[in-house]
């Protein structure tokens, strides 16, 4: 489709979508001519991300904000559930002081940067533990999130007796556990509006967020607890 129709199918002005271009969050597109290009579903897709996520459905939210949700969209993670983990402060894709940082790394820098062998960084990704997210060619792009779990990972690994493989069960605890609240969000969002159920989707699970926080404090023995 051509501009024209980008505008009418994603509601936002032409103005708008030539900087979200600018600012590398949307795909290239297909140039036909030096003034004219031709734009797809993916292109579709991300708009209509990137205006819930300024907007009052997910929004407002900063560019770097955007930037970052998209990132983790891109990891796999739904929309709702990433733009509501970036609302969380000390959440993996924002730092704590509010900024991020996204410089692609390969596996091998990730790995290098943490003190994991690349072997070990391999099997932390392919049992979900390092997501990464889809680059050029079918090749896994890493960022300072990423690069933040593999560090932790590797803390982990530093006590005498815990294998990589010890933490498969992780992700797929984390995997079921997503899937299930974002089940349970659908159906106490069943008979609202698109933005009414987005919102509370939203607030849903920055409020699941905080209560795995306490479930994890208290369940967790503390030292010298028998």
């Amino acid at each position: 489709m051509r501009m024209k129709e980008l505008v009418q199918e994603t509601g936002i002005p032409r103005t708008a979508i030539h900087h979200y271009q600018r600012e590398g969050l949307l795909p290239p597109a297909n140039k036909t001519a030096p003034n004219a290009a031709l734009y797809g579903s993916e292109h579709v897709r991300r708009l209509k991300v990137i205006r819930a996520l300024r907007g009052d459905e997910l929004g407002p939210m900063s560019m770097d904000g955007v930037r970052q949700v998209l990132e983790m969209v891109e990891r796999g993670i739904e929309v709702e559930v990433a733009a509501a983990l970036y609302s969380v402060p000390g959440a993996l894709g924002k730092s704590a002081s509010g900024s991020t940082r996204s410089a692609e790394q390969s596996l091998s820098e990730v790995a290098h940067e943490a003190g994991l062998s690349l072997s070990t960084a391999r099997a932390l990704h392919g049992a979900g533990l390092l997501l990464g997210r889809a680059g050029a060619g079918g090749t896994r792009i890493f960022d300072e999130a990423d690069a933040r779990a593999a560090r932790l990972i590797a803390d982990l690994l530093s006590d005498e007796g815990v294998q990589p493989a010890d933490f498969d069960p992780v992700a797929e605890l984390m995997g079921e556990l997503v899937r299930y609240e974002k089940a349970l969000a659908s159906l106490a969002t069943a008979k609202l509006s698109p933005t009414e159920g987005a919102a509370r989707r939203r607030a849903m699970y920055h409020s699941l967020h905080a209560l795995h926080t306490y479930l994890f404090r208290r369940l967790v023995p503390k030292p010298g607890d028998s």
